[in-house]
């Protein structure tokens, strides 16, 4: 059995459609309708909050949800029956899932895989004689990607990330640390663009890609295991202006787009203000791409400041639940908690000016994995049991649907403000088939009443939200 998640259709009716999942068992995508009023309640409870939604005031353009096609997820889902494999592609990508719009594809090995490795391991190959896809890449990855395009009713965003650069390219000749000699950033650049033109020739274009991932986090962190690379804003600054920026824009994948940053808000500031110095640098620059670690450390508005100072937008392009957040057990299977980790950060880095917000390992097995090096399992949305032949559907899962059905390429984010201030976290978008979108996340243990008025359309509607709840308000 795999429940599915249908799009309401426009009624004729003076209705608005509710989904609510929440902390209960079984509890997802729930469906339900209320009726419409026009007038306020003449009097409101003090437990009730309003919410009010300004659809004139747009603030920016949405491009969606979506999640990542590692080893380990593309892993996994060959591990399961062709049947069980399909019905799980088609959880997340298809009309009747979750509809993601959006996908992160490491570019060669990441930390979810079974074994380290690039597209030209081979030592001084500057000339890319030897570059070839690998093994992962035609079993795995492109395959899982071409059948998810296939059943998806979207255009299908991609978005590419390297975490490591061959080790013969670095100061200390290794996978998981280490700076790229400045010699090889030409070579650097060709490497990506090749990469490019490989998937190309697979029919799978791509979006846009940052040069790599995480590369300020491995000299922040005592011990760092994955492949990385390290790099300082200066130097990153040098590889853009003179190599890569140039190339991109001369190549037939001019249209792709560049991502900075790749790593932890905590480090945003220091980082895009010292690489955007160079005004040079700055115009091959299209976005700052984010992750969501330790989001809490520091305020969102910091996301705003960025998008207004340097006029680049953000996406956050990398999520999942490490130990460390929750020292539970790596994969806990029906943890509301963590799926409201999930809502209250993408809440509130939509309202902070993000265009998109991609999760990372969309399914793993019941260890966290398959992950290399073995200690760094982690949890994922959809845990595979391969050996039954099924899979099984997280709260996690549940929260990222909610919003990916309902933002799509060319929503708008616009204004809700609530009153009296309240725990109850919201998010008001204006969707491209003209339906309004509002999202309340309710992390209480007590339900609250919440009355929610689109003041240009002059609709209300009276929602009990319940506790420990996430709830997709939808109405036309």
């Amino acid at each position: 059995y795999c429940d599915t998640f249908t799009y309401p259709s426009r009624s004729t009716e003076n209705f608005t459609h509710i989904f609510t999942s929440n902390h209960t068992p079984g509890y997802n995508f729930h469906w339900g309708t209320v009726q419409n009023a026009s007038t306020l309640p003449i009097s409101l409870s003090d437990q009730s909050i309003t919410v009010k939604v300004n659809i004139s005031n747009k603030s920016h353009r949405l491009k969606g949800i979506g999640g990542s096609f590692t080893d380990s997820f593309c892993i996994n889902v060959k591990s399961l029956s062709e049947e069980a494999g399909n019905n799980l592609l088609r959880s997340y990508f298809s009309r009747s899932g979750n509809e993601y719009k959006m996908a992160r594809v490491p570019i060669a090995s990441s930390d979810f895989c079974t074994r380290t490795y690039t597209y030209d391991d081979t030592p001084g190959d500057v000339n890319l004689e030897y570059f070839k896809l690998a093994p992962e890449d035609y079993t795995y990855k492109i395959p899982v990607i071409s059948a998810a395009r296939e059943m998806s009713p979207h255009n299908l965003y991609l978005f590419g990330s390297p975490w490591t650069s061959p080790n013969w390219t670095k100061n200390d000749n290794s996978y998981t640390r280490g700076y790229m000699k400045e010699e090889y950033f030409g070579y650097w650049a060709k490497y990506l663009l090749r990469f490019l033109e490989e998937y190309r020739k697979e029919g799978i274009e791509f979006w846009g890609f940052s040069p790599f991932n995480e590369p300020i986090n491995s000299l922040y962190l005592k011990q760092y295991l994955i492949n990385n690379m390290q790099w300082l804003p200066m130097a990153h600054r040098v590889f853009i202006r003179d190599h890569l920026g140039p190339l991109l824009r001369a190549s037939p994948f001019n249209k792709t787009k560049i991502f900075t940053f790749e790593d932890s808000r905590k480090f945003l500031k220091y980082w895009i203000d010292r690489v955007m110095a160079d005004p040079d640098m700055a115009e091959y620059i299209d976005g700052v791409s984010v992750h969501w670690y330790e989001d809490s450390e520091t305020s969102p508005e910091i996301l705003d400041e960025i998008v207004k100072k340097y006029n680049k937008f953000i996406i956050y392009t990398e999520a999942c639940i490490l130990l460390s957040m929750d020292p539970t057990k790596v994969v806990d299977l029906g943890s509301w908690k963590r799926g409201g980790l999930y809502a209250e950060d993408i809440i509130d880095v939509f309202n902070h000016m993000s265009i998109g917000f991609i999760d990372w390992n969309m399914a793993l097995n019941t260890e966290g994995g398959p992950v290399f090096p073995t200690s760094g399992t982690v949890d994922a949305p959809v845990i595979v049991n391969a050996s039954a032949d099924e899979f099984y559907k997280n709260p996690m899962f549940y929260v990222l649907g909610h919003f990916s059905k309902f933002i799509d390429e060319g929503s708008y984010r616009v204004d809700s403000t609530s009153e009296p201030l309240s725990s109850v976290s919201h998010l008001a978008t204006t969707n491209p088939d003209g339906s309004i979108s509002t999202f309340l996340y309710n992390p209480t243990e007590s339900d609250i009443t919440v009355i929610l008025h689109d003041v240009i359309n002059k609709k209300i509607v009276n929602i009990s939200v319940k506790a420990e709840s996430l709830n997709t308000v939808v109405w036309w």
